[in-house]
Order: C-alpha cells, then sequence, then structure tokens
C-alpha cells in the first residue's frame, strides 16, 4: 500500500498530531469535536495528510492548532506559553488518528464521516492505549469497512430518486441486469469496472462518475 510519507516520518507526524489535540483542548479548553472540526475545514488537514514537509515535520504540534485556530478565525484565547503535562487521552487520539490516516492514505474528513470520527478514536483510548497503535488500527479498519459495507450503495440512491426500476437502468445502460444487482449489493466493485459502464450508468443516473463511488473505493489492504 502507498502512503502520503515514509514509515521513517511517522513518528514524527504521530506526536504532532497528538501535541496539536492536546493543546487545542487541554490549552485552549476547546472541545474536541470543536477544534476537530476547525482543523477539518482548514488546509492544514489535507497539506498534513498529503505529507507536505511544512506540517509534517517544520511545525510542532502547538504551531500547528495554533495555524488552523487563526486560520478558521478562532475568536477565543490562544495561550503562546502553554506548557504541556504528561500525555493523555487528547495526545493518544492524535497519534491514533495520525496512524490511521497515514496507513489508509483517505483523507481525515473521509475517515471522520465514514465511520470513525474523532470521537470514537477518543473513546478507543481505553484499553487501546497500553497496546501498540497496530491493535487500534485493527479494529479501526474493521469500523471503516463495516460502516462501507452496510451503507447505502450510490448506485441504488440514485436509481430511486429517479423512480426507475433496475430493469429500467439495465435497459438505458445496456448493463446486466445482474450486474445492476450486485452493484447495488455492495457485491461488485464499480470502481473496477469499465470505464464505458460506469460512463453509462452516470449518463443514465444524472450524476457525475465519481458520485458512484465514494464506497466502492473504500478499499483497505492489509
Amino acid at each position: 500500500m502507498m502512503h502520503a510519507y515514509s514509515e521513517e516520518q511517522l513518528g514524527t507526524s504521530l506526536d504532532t498530531l497528538g501535541q496539536m489535540l492536546d493543546y487545542a483542548v487541554n490549552g485552549c479548553k476547546m472541545p474536541l469535536r470543536d477544534f476537530y472540526s476547525r482543523f477539518l475545514a482548514s488546509r492544514v488537514a489535507d497539506a498534513f495528510g498529503a505529507g507536505f514537509p511544512k506540517y509534517l515535520v517544520g511545525m510542532s504540534g502547538i504551531e500547528l492548532a495554533i495555524e488552523v485556530l487563526e486560520e478558521t478565525g478562532y475568536e477565543g484565547n490562544i495561550p503562546y506559553d502553554y506548557a504541556p503535562g504528561a500525555p493523555w487521552v487528547e495526545y493518544w487520539t492524535g497519534m491514533a488518528i495520525a496512524y490511521l490516516q497515514w496507513y489508509t492514505g483517505h483523507t481525515f474528513s473521509y475517515i471522520d464521516s465514514h465511520g470513525m470520527p474523532i470521537e470514537s478514536v477518543a473513546e478507543m483510548f481505553f484499553p487501546y492505549h497500553e497496546a501498540d497503535l497496530t491493535k487500534f488500527l485493527d479494529v479501526a479498519l474493521e469500523r471503516l469497512e463495516k460502516f462501507c459495507r452496510d451503507a447505502p450503495q450510490p448506485v441504488k440512491e440514485y436509481r430511486e430518486i429517479l423512480g426507475i426500476s433496475q430493469e429500467e437502468l439495465a435497459r438505458r445502460t445496456g448493463v446486466s441486469l445482474r450486474m445492476i444487482r450486485a452493484y447495488e449489493q455492495g457485491k461488485q466493485d464499480l470502481s473496477r469496472a469499465e470505464a464505458r459502464t460506469l460512463l453509462n450508468l452516470s449518463w443514465a443516473l444524472h450524476c457525475s462518475p465519481e458520485a458512484l463511488l465514494p464506497f466502492a473505493q473504500m478499499i483497505l489492504q492489509r
């Protein structure tokens, strides 16, 4: 599996995200969700996840948090002399979410909206904080995969919005009824279909090709 940055940089990234959440919650006294939503809305989240050196290794976690707050127009107190205490829940949570993002290659926003919101990560502090992060990773991957298996399939959602049957969709696209049913049930991965199939379906369903793929693209290889 390809990662946005090397495993040698992983230790630094874990520490940085740990520091960031610790500072935001314990230094700025912000609710975890409040700050994390700001993080997701900022340019910092995607840049960090993509391995941009400025954010990955060029800034401390506190500096990263301050940039998020300033970019998102935070008007509360921003302490510039925060001295962190012993690492606790928020620090571990930052490490864990950084590890999960690095491993899967998905954006922080994708992970947050597909079964692993930051609150769920924090709740896993007990009992996983005493174990290797790979134990957390195993459980987190299972939750992400389950979310995608259980989520409504886009082909079915768009077809039902239009009010057409599976048979009618098959007629309009030239895709067999058997395959239409397989795509709707998540038994076939539409991201592996021929480009013509994807284009025909998107045309018939009045949506972009990408709109049919969000759950099919959730492929986590161990």
